[in-house]
């Protein structure tokens, strides 16, 4: 048996899929950082082939929908484990049943695709809300995060539509790489936490003790409910909110 490699892109795995999809003896499809040698399978090497990837992109785009197409993302995003794999047994099934096969939410793998794509788009959506700016230098501002999925390439154009006036690095600890946009366009850079602390060494931004404060000082103690407020603000994020850190003294 068989498990392919490739090296992270989206493109790497779409040619993964290309050259996989008629493997009967396929075991799984893994990221070349993530994979961990088994006894049960060996490993081949996939380089990454653009016009293979667009190959896919096309035929799925023109014989099955961009929703499929779009679903194929959100589950490499994901990131989960055996993501990669379960969207080669997605496409295989949406191929042999046409686009229809999204509708049959009863099916295990259409289940486990609708769950993964779920999360990833929750998460898109307290992003948008939890997301905590900066200012790092004139009208230059940094933010950082360390989402469950990999959420930049989805925060790309609401972030370039939301901020255009405004330079920005936005930095993702866990996977370290940042978005930069310099008011024109944005790209995609690795990052590292060192590089993050020397950009704050300096920086004294009045705004957020002022919205610390503000934080704390509406809050009402006979009224406070920490299960009600964690399902709106999750602990997990709240490292990177500010407002939630005890007020400076």
């Amino acid at each position: 048996m068989r498990t392919y490699l490739y090296d992270g892109s989206f493109d790497g795995l779409l040619t993964a899929y290309f050259y996989a999809y008629k493997d009967k003896d396929i075991y799984d499809i893994c990221r070349q950082t993530h994979y961990q040698p088994d006894l049960l399978s060996k490993p081949l090497n996939i380089s990454t082939e653009e016009d293979k990837a667009q190959r896919i992109v096309t035929s799925v785009q023109q014989t099955l929908s961009s929703q499929t197409m779009r679903n194929l993302y959100l589950l490499y995003l994901s990131e989960l484990p055996r993501c990669d794999f379960l969207g080669l047994q997605y496409l295989r099934l949406c191929y042999q049943q046409g686009a229809a096969a999204n509708l049959a939410k009863h099916h295990p793998v259409i289940r486990q695709v609708d769950d993964a794509c779920r999360k990833v788009k929750l998460e898109l959506d307290h992003m948008k809300g939890f997301l905590r700016f900066q200012e790092i230098d004139s009208l230059v501002f940094y933010a950082c995060f360390a989402p469950d999925h990999n959420q930049l390439p989805l925060l790309q154009p609401h972030l370039e539509r939301r901020f255009s006036d405004q330079k920005m690095i936005v930095f993702d600890e866990k996977r370290q790489y940042a978005l930069v946009y310099n008011l024109h366009h944005s790209i995609m850079i690795p990052f590292t936490q060192e590089k993050a602390q020397r950009l704050l060494q300096n920086c004294h931004d009045n705004c957020i003790g002022l919205f610390r404060r503000y934080f704390h000082t509406i809050a009402i103690p006979q009224r406070s409910n920490p299960k009600l407020q964690a399902g709106y603000m999750p602990h997990r994020y709240r490292k990177y909110m500010p407002e939630t850190q005890p007020e400076d003294k």
